[in-house]
């Protein structure tokens, strides 16, 4: 993984360059074919997945239907939020086209982050982004409920 892909991504960008190294050996450059599913919600990953190129849906399943968008946002991190928890993520990604990817064992990030606690800092910008990402997916996808499936607020006496 090149020093430029590093500063490309939103976790590597946040990092001191010693620690983007650190990080970087262990990180590997994939290719990911259309319909490829790079995180599964029913799975829990082994590696973080960083977006290089290409275009992801990414969908969150309700109990009535999934909801999803469709982002190319190069340098988006995956699968992070699971892999610090050790919880299943709440989300599927799936490439829409062929997807240059990079991924990061889950292990050697969980490790780096034990032994390096100021990485804490970019963590928590890239988990405050997915949490962006959910509110923008939950505000598209509150448009087109029911009106009668909308909550209402009584009016004030």
């Amino acid at each position: 993984m090149s020093l430029e892909s590093e500063n490309a991504n939103e976790l590597f960008s946040q990092l001191a360059t010693d620690l983007r190294r650190k990080l970087a050996q262990h990180a590997q450059l994939m290719t990911a074919a259309e319909g490829t599913s790079l995180i599964d919600h029913t799975v829990l990953p082994d590696h973080l997945v960083i977006l290089n190129s290409g275009t992801v849906r990414v969908s969150v399943p309700c109990t009535r239907r999934t909801v999803s968008m469709t982002t190319g946002q190069v340098g988006k991190v995956f699968g992070m939020r699971a892999a610090i928890s050790g919880e299943l993520p709440e989300i599927d990604v799936t490439c829409l086209e062929p997807c240059n990817i990079t991924v990061v064992p889950r292990d050697a990030f969980l490790d780096l982050l034990r032994n390096h606690p100021e990485i804490y800092f970019a963590v928590a910008k890239v988990l405050s982004a997915d949490l962006q990402i959910a509110d923008n997916i939950l505000r598209s996808n509150s448009r087109r409920v029911s009106p009668s499936l909308r909550f209402k607020v009584p009016k004030s006496i």
